[in-house]
């Protein structure tokens, strides 16, 4: 039987397939091995592979200093439809409250993990430059979070800040570290004001003037990307509320 059609149905490109069930007749291995069954080039195995692990469809281990991977029972498919129903289930009913304001279409995409966190930065930086050059930024996620996520592509996501010419305006925790309130606010091109209350939700919102991304910070990050004017708006409206409510952080004088 030829899975690839049913594995590309499920959201798998046709390299994650080959690496997929190039696994589960090999077993544990090493990346070499993948490369030499799937004859694909050892980069886009290395892709292949950090996607599924990202989906939870590969792990890996270390055996003698070396990285060994395997695929995960796959079962693990379903997990991930199920994953995404739950996710699917709690944004639907606010997505059906907004859903008379507008007759605009209204998209909503689920990303998972690392890339997809980075990818989601990019589309809003390219995003604001196109609006006001504000990225708004609220939540009440700790700044160690969004750190441990974003990990070395930071100074990449300060240079597309800068191409761009886009600003960070952010509502916090008061409770951020003073470590944290210091760095952002000395920043370039950066505003930062907190709040004592209101944030205890462990997630940061990004709002643009067409896309608001909500990031949930949970053992592999989820970011949830809802593309409407009017929904963007609701958030706006909302951002802008707490921002008159909100203290202005100055960092001390160095």
């Amino acid at each position: 039987m030829d899975t690839f059609p049913q594995l590309e149905q499920l959201g798998l490109t046709k390299n994650e397939a080959k690496v997929y069930l190039a696994l589960l007749q090999i077993g544990l291995t090493s990346a070499g091995a993948v490369v030499k069954k799937t004859r694909l080039h050892r980069m886009l195995v290395y892709t292949a592979l950090d996607r599924l692990i990202d989906r939870h469809l590969v792990s890996f281990v270390y055996r003698n200093n070396r990285k060994h991977f395997q695929a995960s029972d796959p079962s693990a498919l379903l997990n991930e439809l199920s994953r995404h129903t739950a996710i699917a289930r709690a944004v639907i009913p606010h997505l059906k409250s907004v859903q008379k304001r507008s007759s605009e279409n209204l998209e909503v995409k689920i990303l998972y993990g690392h890339h997809g966190f980075t990818t989601n930065l990019e589309e809003l930086v390219r995003r604001a430059a196109k609006d006001d050059h504000v990225l708004r930024i609220v939540g009440g996620a700790q700044a160690d979070y969004f750190y441990d996520a974003i990990a070395d592509w930071y100074p990449r996501y300060l240079e597309l800040l800068k191409k761009y010419k886009v600003v960070k305006w952010q509502i916090s925790p008061n409770s951020n570290s003073t470590a944290f309130k210091e760095k952002f606010a000395r920043e370039k091109h950066t505003k930062l004001r907190t709040l004592k209350h209101g944030l205890g939700s462990p997630t940061l919102t990004r709002i643009t003037k067409k896309l608001v991304s909500i990031e949930i910070y949970t053992k592999e990050i989820i970011i949830i990307q809802i593309y409407n004017a009017a929904v963007a708006e609701g958030y706006r409206d909302y951002f802008d509320l707490l921002w008159k409510q909100a203290k202005t952080y100055t960092p001390t004088r160095s």
